[in-house]
């Protein structure tokens, strides 16, 4: 492994620990008593394999050059106001409703009862509410066809720009919103019965209504970026990538970007460019903006690697994050009432979480040349949900296949983006360029001519020949699929040939777990507990499931421990949660016992990261696969490893540990926690 790889290894996991304090609540840790862990926090380089750590902190620092701009000219600066000129190619990004180099042509995303048969255009509304047909986005109300997102349609409904109003000019009223079937008619508009819908069109669009009284008798969810309060009637801050770096606006996490300033993050910027940042009238930016337009682009002393984040088309990124109609979902925090910030509990958003803490980090550079990494930022996971089949776009290229066909030609599309605009990629060979890949299965999909980069991902299956394993017939990468105009040639030819991860270049991250799903954890100084079980899971163990779900592992370890009934004779604790403890009592059960197993559900599976949380030694049954910086960490010291021909001899294998082994084993888990989870 190369120096610098082992540097970039470094910034990511030093990254993945880099949510800030207050938002973990660690300035809080001592309050709660006595911990496990009472010597806090471990070092950076605590339990780590080799001395790759310690020698990315001694190297030495260098003075960066300061990054000069690129004055490309788009054929509309402007961008017909709904977009923002790239400098650095002349071409502009177009937010949601728009494409084309000047984003002057429309690409619609209309709210539609029905998915295409054939051709490339979405599909339209229904003709009269009588008409069958479901997808999630179909509306009885007014449709923002940009995003596919129902609003009413009455006194309290959205009321769209008037006639010949300029391209990007906002509502005349937003309206509240009406997603779902739970908001949608379960009669039409004649008073017969449609399966569409559930509710009372009388608590819709009655005088009382959603749609018509100011304080209604019965309330839709209010889910959609930019509102709050019991109405969806109170403004929030949108959600963006750094908050447009305070030079933006915005939009449903589009960022419109003032004047000289473009890209993902509104970071780039045009000679001459006022840097000056003002957030005096709005200071709930402060705690998740970082100027990264200034400290990015001037000379400076700093330390390798640096790296570049490509602003690819918003397509592959900040256009899911507008296509979704949830706040909760896709991107890992949102504003909440009175602009308060909330961390989600979605543990597929590390993908624009990690793109935002590059964006932010002081190894970010703006100036490719200087660059030793290039980062892709590609939101699969955000697409896969909620965005796949939500209405009749976007495809890659029809309403039809297994989702990972997209997404695998999703990232082919944007690898083909970076070859034909820029010349980074041919330098070499894309052997200095990042992906992240998560989702069940992790890159066992991704394709082959990606293959060189680096991949960082949640699943470190090893295998070269290998077939998908997944139980979700949508997420199956061995799939065929083939259709005479979406998939002539089928799809799985682009992805062969190569093992789902290579330990050499490549990366297994931890997932997601919010804030408030570690809130007992002795990681923040919680009271340690007894440690009363021997083994712990909870979780789907497979019932109504595919045989190859978990590898079989989860069923055969659920099957033992009920025939031999392990929880009373050895006090271990393994089933579905009415067997194995309710939500509430999940943290609880795993702080209570002394190992807690690590198995694979349809793919990766964050029960590594649910037991180091929480101090319980993982238990990993899963062969030929690598745990979570299995690369970067020594598992041995805080671990125990068991193959999954001596599932029987769970018991006998884990009560052989003597005390002082399972202590040995603790202090190493002290040691690993903090590099080895991410929240």
């Amino acid at each position: 492994m190369n120096l610098w790889l082992i540097c970039l290894f470094n910034v990511v996991v030093g990254l993945l620990l880099a949510m800030p304090e207050r938002v973990l609540g660690l300035e809080h840790a001592e309050s709660h008593g006595a911990s496990e862990f009472s010597g806090g926090l471990p070092d950076m380089c605590a339990g780590t394999l080799g001395t790759w750590c310690q020698d990315y902190q001694a190297q030495k620092p260098f003075m960066s050059k300061a990054w000069s701009s690129s004055d490309w000219r788009c054929s509309d600066e402007n961008c017909n106001n709904v977009g923002n000129c790239n400098r650095d190619i002349g071409i502009c990004d177009c937010m949601a409703g728009w494409t084309g180099d000047d984003c002057k042509t429309r690409q619609l995303r209309p709210c539609t009862n029905k998915h295409r048969k054939s051709g490339f255009q979405p599909q339209g509304p229904p003709q009269n509410s009588s008409e069958p047909g479901w997808t999630a986005s179909r509306c009885a109300g007014v449709c923002d066809d940009d995003r596919a997102i129902c609003y009413c349609n009455g006194t309290l409904g959205r009321i769209p720009p008037a006639p010949g109003s300029p391209p990007g000019t906002p509502p005349l009223q937003l309206g509240r919103p009406m997603v779902l079937e739970e908001c949608n008619p379960n009669k039409d508009d004649f008073g017969n019965p449609v399966a569409h819908g559930q509710r009372d069109p009388e608590l819709l669009f009655g005088a009382n209504g959603w749609c018509e009284a100011k304080q209604p008798q019965w309330q839709c969810p209010c889910v959609i970026e930019g509102r709050t309060g019991p109405t969806c009637d109170d403004p929030a801050e949108h959600t963006c990538n750094n908050q447009c770096s305070g030079h933006g606006r915005c939009n449903f996490g589009f960022c419109m970007c003032d004047e000289g300033f473009y890209g993902h993050d509104c970071a780039r910027h045009v000679a001459g460019a006022d840097l000056k940042l003002d957030l005096s009238q709005r200071p709930w930016l402060r705690d998740v903006t970082s100027d990264a337009a200034v400290e990015a682009s001037r000379a400076q002393t700093r330390l390798r690697p640096l790296i570049y984040i490509y602003d690819l088309p918003s397509i592959y990124n900040t256009r899911m994050v507008e296509y979704r109609v949830n706040k909760g979902i896709c991107f890992w925090r949102s504003f909440v009432e009175g602009n308060g910030t909330s961390i989600t509990q979605w543990t597929y958003s590390i993908a624009p979480l990690l793109h935002e803490h590059l964006l932010q980090s002081p190894h970010r550079t703006l100036d490719p040349e200087q660059a030793d990494f290039f980062y892709v930022p590609v939101y699969t996971s955000c697409f896969m949900h909620p965005i796949f089949m939500w209405a009749d776009a976007p495809f890659w290229y029809g309403p039809d296949g297994p989702r990972v066909m997209h997404t695998a030609r999703m990232l082919l599309e944007a690898k083909q983006w970076l070859q034909t605009h820029l010349p980074y990629w041919n330098r070499k060979g894309g052997k200095d360029h990042v992906w992240l890949v998560t989702h069940d299965e992790g890159s066992c999909w991704v394709p082959s001519e990606i293959r060189p980069s680096i991949i960082l991902s949640h699943w470190g299956r090893r295998d070269v020949k290998h077939v998908s394993n997944t139980a979700f017939p949508a997420d199956n990468y061995s799939s065929e699929y083939v259709h005479p105009e979406w998939s002539p040639n089928g799809w799985t030819n682009i992805i062969k040939g190569h093992a789902c991860y290579d330990p050499d270049k490549d990366l297994i991250i931890p997932s997601f777990l919010g804030p408030s799903y570690i809130k007992q954890s002795p990681l923040l100084g919680f009271p340690a507990r007894e440690r009363k079980h021997l083994l712990f899971f909870r979780g789907n163990m497979g019932r109504g499931r595919a045989p190859h779900y978990s590898r079989g592992i989860r069923q055969r370890l659920h099957h033992l421990s009920q025939h031999h009934r392990w929880r009373d004779h050895h006090s271990i604790v393994i089933g579905p949660p009415e067997e194995a403890g309710q939500d509430g009592e999940y943290a609880v059960m795993l702080s209570s016992s002394r190992f807690c197993l690590v198995v694979p559900g349809d793919g990766f599976s964050p029960r590594a990261e649910d037991a180091i949380l929480h101090g319980c030694v993982p238990v990993v049954i899963m062969d030929n696969v690598d745990p979570v910086f299995a690369t970067a960490l020594d598992w041995r010291n805080f671990s125990v490893r068991i193959a999954e021909d001596d599932l029987e001899h769970l018991p006998k294998i884990l009560k052989a540990i003597s005390q002082q082994q399972l202590e040995t084993l603790q202090h190493g888990l002290s040691h690993s926690q903090q590099q080895s989870v991410l929240v």
